[in-house]
């Protein structure tokens, strides 16, 4: 009985891990670039300086939302998006797997 159990579990896991390994599909509006995070609510995106949108949201490579106050200490290669007034609405830091596609593909 153990056993039927083990393996129920089991293949719940892989079925799980099969989804959280999807593929992000970004929207066809999607720019790349180098983000650092400054002072919130700025960033500097390639050099520029643009403010996130209110009720922004950063996913982390796993595809979770993150804050801005954990991009810390470094440069991270993203894809995002601007809403109508100019700000940053979503930024997804993306994967080495990601960085390799161009958009569009």
């Amino acid at each position: 009985m153990w056993i039927r159990r083990f393996v129920c579990g089991l293949l719940l896991a892989v079925a799980t891990c099969s989804v959280l390994a999807a593929p992000r599909n970004f929207p066809a509006t999607t720019m790349r670039g180098v983000l650092t995070a400054t002072t919130y609510p700025q960033v500097t995106v390639n050099g520029q300086t643009l403010t996130l949108a209110p009720g922004a949201k950063i996913f982390s490579q796993q595809n979770t939302i993150v804050m801005h106050s954990t991009l810390t200490n470094g440069n991270y290669i993203v894809n995002y998006t601007i809403d109508r007034l100019g700000m940053i609405d979503k930024i997804w830091i993306l994967t080495p797997e990601e960085q390799a596609h161009t958009l569009g593909q």
